[in-house]
């Protein structure tokens, strides 16, 4: 630009000569020329080596002002002009439709200022209706441009279908495309007018105003993505079934090596003339399902320690006890772990500290191995480990055997029966009765529903999920916080 400012300046056109297009060297540079020139780049076209008269001539060489030339075409479209919005920012169908009204009612401002007339204050419901024919038009114009152009329309320039129930609304249904946003839109607003019910009345509503292909199809991916309609319609979704614990699987080790404790109760017992309440403690065998009751004369943390202190002198100090989050029981564990050191039970008792103490997550009983379902074997029972047989009696040695060999029996006969219980008992508790299908966790920050049987559907929290704890099998255990209350709770339902 700059130089072509100082060329303009400092001569005039009477000093200009002009260059064809076929002999100009400077195009060597820019456009593709397979020719070998080399000689015209360096020297320049062969007539500067003539006499000027002979050089080419041009009469109207140079701009007759510095203003560029150029050429105005007129072109004038007289196709109908198309409506251009971007209904995807809309999410119900009567904010769109209202949005666009406001937007005739400024273009109605704008004519009766031009026309020097009082303008509107309001929009009216001419302007809706309008609002409404133009949105149903855009959404036409989508998909069946052809037809449009080669059929007829309405007097709203809508295409309508032609059938035997035009007389339900006075005029046929209105035709729009599957998959068009503005028909989504239209189809979640009769859904929420029914308010999320009736759902065959809702279709046979907007299929008496719209023919709309695979209506069905549409209505229920729209219930899909519903969230009032997922809460109210969700289910349980239970992880896979774990594999056993270890505590459940311990062969060869003696009984109530692993224990589950509980209460139940109270019962009222007779003291004297009064009654007094009584609380039953069962002490249950994780392995051979065996089972050790004790008498707790109250729900605190010395009866508790004082039952667990009496089923240790029976049965010997378990190496893990599994137990629900009772305050009782969350005492207990801090006195007999934690300070097992500085309190003496009994001084022939083996120290305290050997046992771990594991607390079930609240509302999950299932995770205390409560019960499987299998068939009783009357064949072997606990009771041929803590009593020798089933029915109680001792088996009987031959003479033979002397008291230092009596062991030897003994052992034989342990070994026979956890044989016996690997070859019977264990397949029956490896097979997994329900929830067979692996589940993907819940991810910290979900929302989810808390399913509470005390409470009918409609009144069940919700809640955030702030932590999960993924077992072993990569199922979870998930902390939720609702209402401030933390809950531990595999009972959730994605929402």
């Amino acid at each position: 630009m700059h130089r072509v400012g100082e060329i303009l300046e400092f001569t005039n056109v009477s000093q200009w000569n002009w260059v064809p297009t076929n002999l100009n060297p400077a195009d060597l540079a820019t456009k593709t020329n397979n020719a070998n020139k080399y000689k015209t780049w360096l020297h320049g076209p062969d007539y500067l080596l003539q006499d000027q008269h002979e050089w080419p001539i041009c009469d109207d060489l140079g701009p007759p002002n510095n203003a560029e030339v150029r050429h105005n075409i007129l072109f004038i479209d007289n196709s109908p002009m198309e409506l251009k919005l971007n209904a995807e920012y809309f999410s119900d169908w009567r904010r769109l439709y209202r949005a666009l009204a406001r937007f005739i009612l400024y273009i109605e401002k704008l004519k009766a200022k031009q026309k020097k007339a009082s303008p509107p204050t309001e929009v009216s419901y001419e302007m809706i209706q309008q609002a409404r024919t133009l949105l149903l038009r855009h959404a036409q114009s989508s998909e069946f441009n052809p037809e449009i152009r080669n059929l007829t329309r309405d007097e709203n320039q809508l295409l309508r279908t032609r059938g035997r129930a035009e007389n339900l609304n006075g005029q046929n249904q209105i035709l729009l495309p599957y998959g068009h946003h503005i028909t989504r839109l239209i189809v979640n607003w009769y859904h929420q007018e029914m308010h999320h019910t009736s759902h065959e009345t809702c279709i046979n509503r907007i299929r008496g105003m719209f023919y709309i292909p695979r209506l069905r199809v549409l209505y229920k991916g729209m219930r899909k993505s519903c969230q009032r309609c997922k809460n109210e319609s969700a289910m349980p979704v239970p992880p896979q079934m774990a594999p056993l614990p270890i505590a459940r699987l311990a062969a060869y080790q003696r009984p109530f090596t692993y224990v589950g404790i509980d209460y139940f109760g109270p019962f009222l017992v007779a003291v004297g003339r009064r009654s007094e309440k009584r609380w039953v403690v069962i002490f249950t065998c994780l392995t051979i399902r065996a089972v050790h009751i004790e008498l707790a004369c109250s729900l605190d943390t010395a009866s508790c320690i004082m039952c667990i202190r009496n089923f240790i002198n029976r049965r010997g100090t378990p190496r893990q006890i599994y137990s629900d989050n009772g305050t009782n029981f969350k005492a207990a564990e801090k006195i007999i772990c934690d300070k097992a050191q500085t309190i003496n039970f009994n001084a022939v008792q083996p120290a305290f500290d050997d046992i771990k103490w594991k607390f079930n997550p609240p509302a999950a009983p299932h995770m205390g191995e409560h019960g499987s379902d299998f068939k009783d074997d009357e064949a072997i029972t606990p009771n041929h480990l803590l009593l020798g047989s089933a029915s109680g009696y001792k088996p009987v040695f031959e003479t033979t055997h002397t008291v230092q060999h009596m062991w030897q029996a003994v052992q034989e006969f342990a070994d026979q029966f956890w044989r016996r219980w690997v070859r019977e008992y264990v397949p029956d508790l490896a097979r997994r009765g329900k929830w067979f299908t692996k589940r993907p966790p819940i991810a910290a920050g979900d929302v989810v529903v808390i399913l509470d049987e005390n409470l009918p559907r409609n009144r069940w929290p919700k809640g955030i999920v702030e932590q999960t704890i993924l077992a072993k099998d990569n199922q979870f255990t998930v902390e939720v916080c609702c209402d401030h209350i933390h809950l531990m709770d595999l009972h959730v339902i994605f929402s």
